[in-house]
C-alpha cells in the first residue's frame, strides 16, 4: 500500500511540475503574439464561421492575429 501511495504523490508532483510548465510556455505565447501584434502591419479581414448561426471573427491576413489581441 505504501508504494502505491509513494507512486500517487510522485504522479501527483508531476501533474503539477507539467501544469506550470504549460503555464509558461502559454505566456512566452502570449508575448510572441503581443510582439507580432506590435510590429505588423495588419490587414483586417472578417469571415463568418460555416454554419447557420455562425459567429462573425476579424483577423489580420498577415499575421493571422485575431482583432481581440
Amino acid at each position: 500500500m505504501d508504494k502505491v501511495l509513494e507512486t500517487k504523490n510522485t504522479l501527483i508532483n508531476e501533474k503539477y511540475a507539467l501544469l506550470e510548465k504549460l503555464k509558461n510556455v502559454e505566456i512566452k505565447i502570449k508575448e510572441c503574439d503581443d510582439y507580432i501584434g506590435k510590429q505588423c502591419n495588419h490587414e483586417w479581414i472578417t469571415e463568418r464561421e460555416d454554419g447557420a448561426y455562425g459567429d462573425r471573427f476579424t483577423v489580420c491576413k498577415l499575421c493571422k492575429i485575431n482583432r481581440g489581441f
